[in-house]
């Protein structure tokens, strides 16, 4: 299945200020913006779901406060809006009214319809054509918080890759999903784990994290099925996978009532789940892609 490349690893907005400038900056008005002569995007490019586009900052303040929410300075754990792009590669040769239409689509379908007011636009300044969205975190009708889970970052990259094969950019898209910043995940860690890390124990879930790291590291392990394969004859590992999700139960360690243990691969750290997997599994051959050049050179005849 095709998966698009949606990106949600932006800082959120917390402040009023922030709001106003992150609104500002996508639109090209910040003061900078427009003294250096940068545009950001374009009329016909931009639009609001929800409230007015150019006044979505106020809009969505307006919101908060008929529903009762606060955005005082001093509460740091207050979130006003959060932050999502989607972007296509250039080769596609994209063109913005088409870009726009996506973005449309898409904000459409994940945000406006499930009740949040969301500001995007197309941006014209770089060689690649990319949608920035901002979201409100007040739902209009009932107050509550904007929530994004792994699922519907999984749904949200499915449904982007899908729309960009229709429009036939078969560049924007590959074969498996993942994050960006999935190489600077860590290991979940329970206090009772890291108690034990500080002096010097391994638990069981640690023992499942070498396995797992093993079977991703062997050559002849390139495809998600591989390592499963491996994890399970050659260390006796169960393994149950249920669309996405992967749980591991190790024959070795028991409960108090002598029955094994599962545990999911999320429960690990994301590195251990099928997407974290199949990231590394990419990683590992594009570094392989890397070297190929300098394994095919002729070897050299010894002299005898």
């Amino acid at each position: 299945m095709p998966f698009g490349n949606v990106n949600v690893d932006y800082a959120p907005c917390k402040s009023v200020g922030s709001l106003k400038s992150a609104a500002a900056y996508m639109l090209g008005r910040q003061k900078q913006q427009i003294e250096q002569g940068i545009k950001k995007t374009a009329e016909g490019l931009y639009t609001a779901l929800g409230c007015n586009r150019d006044n979505f900052a106020n809009n969505i303040l307006v919101t908060r406060k008929l529903n009762g929410k606060s955005y005082a300075k001093h509460k740091d754990n207050t979130i006003l809006a959060h932050k999502m792009s989607i972007s296509f590669h250039p080769d596609d040769n994209v063109s913005y009214k088409q870009a726009f239409e996506i973005a449309e689509d898409f904000a459409e379908r994940f945000i406006h319809i499930k009740g949040f007011e969301v500001l995007f636009a197309v941006h014209t300044d770089t060689d690649h054509v990319h949608a920035h969205f901002l979201i409100s975190n007040c739902n209009m009708e009932t107050g509550k918080s904007y929530r994004r889970s792994q699922h519907d970052l999984y749904e949200m990259s499915e449904y982007f890759g899908g729309k960009c094969l229709e429009y036939g950019f078969t560049h924007s898209v590959r074969d498996s999903f993942y994050n960006h910043d999935m190489s600077r995940k860590k290991d979940k860690l329970t206090f009772s784990e890291a108690q034990m890390k500080k002096r010097g124990e391994q638990s069981y879930k640690d023992d499942l994290r070498e396995i797992i790291r093993i079977a991703v590291d062997k050559p002849d392990n390139k495809t998600f099925d591989d390592v499963i394969r491996f994890i399970q004859t050659g260390y006796g590992v169960e393994c149950r996978v249920a669309g996405n999700t992967v749980s591991y139960r190790h024959p070795l360690y028991l409960d108090k009532n002598g029955k094994s243990i599962s545990i999911r691969g999320s429960r690990l750290g994301d590195a251990y789940t099928r997407k974290g997997i199949e990231y590394a599994l990419m990683q590992k051959a594009l570094k392989l892609q890397q070297v190929a050049p300098a394994k095919s050179l002729p070897k050299k005849k010894l002299r005898r």
